[in-house]
This record gives structure tokens, sequence and C-alpha cells, in this order.
């Protein structure tokens, strides 16, 4: 949204950052303001900047409604000039929280070339949450499901919570019981990283803090 005279400054400074491998534009353009991508100067840009360090534009379909013939013209765009497109959705209750309605949003984002990279737990914000935030328990019977009809490209995307502690996957169930793998850890928790967590559901819990924490029993050395 900004100028393209000011992204171009900006990316010319990045551009300069020896250790940078690549930089993310997280935009969500694409599905609200496509007819900013039909700007020549700026995809020409971003191009440019493409050619110097890879850059990746992640941006936030949530319904297969959004996916419209403008939009993925704009992404086509992107796509064109080698920009990787990913795509963030949030699992919203009354929009896309059926197994129809993931199927049709993950395969439609395959057929106009942007990736499902992570469908997010909706977050417990004040005047969100019970409108919008599915329970967990339904949430991930609704994504193994979905994942049924997927080919390997569409189901490649992680069902994730993003929690103040860091990002968690959301794995799975072991009877009642949610198993999550941190991705992502804060500063100065480093050590975090990559360990797994186990939570007892509930039938309403829609949130980490909503589960008791259930104990991992230790594996005893051969």
């Amino acid at each position: 949204m900004l100028p393209t005279a000011v992204l171009k400054k900006m990316l010319a400074t990045l551009k300069s950052i020896p250790h940078l491998n690549h930089v993310r534009i997280g935009s969500r353009v694409p599905v609200s303001y496509p007819l900013r991508l039909f700007d020549d100067e700026l995809i020409a840009v971003l191009k440019d900047f493409n050619a110097h360090k890879t850059l990746f534009i992640p941006t936030h379909y949530n319904h297969v409604r959004e996916i419209t013939a403008v939009s993925a013209a704009a992404v086509r765009r992107l796509r064109n000039a080698g920009i990787t497109v990913n795509n963030q959705a949030v699992l919203l209750s009354g929009v896309n929280d059926n197994v129809a309605a993931l199927v049709a949003l993950m395969n439609g984002l395959l057929r106009i070339g942007v990736n499902p990279y992570y469908l997010y737990q909706c977050m417990p914000v004040a005047r969100v949450r019970h409108h919008f935030q599915v329970p967990l328990k339904k949430g991930i019977d609704i994504v193994d499901r979905a994942r049924r009809r997927f080919d390997g490209y569409a189901k490649r995307f992680k069902y994730i919570i993003g929690h103040d502690m860091g990002k968690l996957e959301i794995c799975g169930c072991i009877g009642d019981r949610l198993v999550l793998k941190q991705l992502h850890a804060r500063r100065g928790r480093e050590q975090d990283v990559s360990r797994l967590l186990v939570q007892q559901l509930t039938p309403n819990g829609g949130w980490l803090d909503d589960l008791p924490q259930v104990a991992l029993e230790p594996v005893a050395a051969n």
C-alpha cells in the first residue's frame, strides 16, 4: 500500500545487507486491493529486487470466494516476476469451518499458483473470539478430514497456534489429547524450539490456555 518510490527505497537498503537471504512482504493486497498489482512500475521494482534476493509475499485468503478473476490475475503478475506467493488463512467459525470450504480454498489457491502455508487457529481477541474461534477439538477433526481429500501439495499447510510462547504446530490427537510441536520460540527461550507439548482436549477449548497440560511419560533407556 506504500507508494512505489518508498518501497523501492526500502528494498534498496535491504538489498545491500550481505547476510540477508530473503525478504517477506506480508500483504492482503492480492485479496483486498488486487488492482495495486497492475502497476507496472511496482512489479518492475519487485522483480528487480527478487533478482538479487529471493522475495516472498505471504497473503491472506480465508475463503474461496475471495479468489476472484482480478485477484488471480494480480497473483499471476507476481508469479511472472518470479515471486513466490504463500497463503496464511485463519480458521473462522461460520466462514470456512467445514471440510468443503477448506477443500475449496486450498485447491483454489493451488489453481492460481498460491502455496497453502499456514492455517491459523483464531486468536482469543476481544470481540472476535466468541464470534469466530472454532473449538480445537472441532478444528482438528475438520482439518484431518479435509487432508484426506488433498493431494500432496494442498496438504502441505500447517495448522498453527500463534501463541505468546511462540508458534506451535497442531499435529493431531492421541485419543482425547492434543499433540503440538513448537516451531519457533521467543527470544531467550531458544531451548523450547522443537519440543512437544500434550494438552487435554475439552469440548469447547479454543486456545492452548483453555486446555490442561498433560505430562509426558519418560521413555525408559535401553
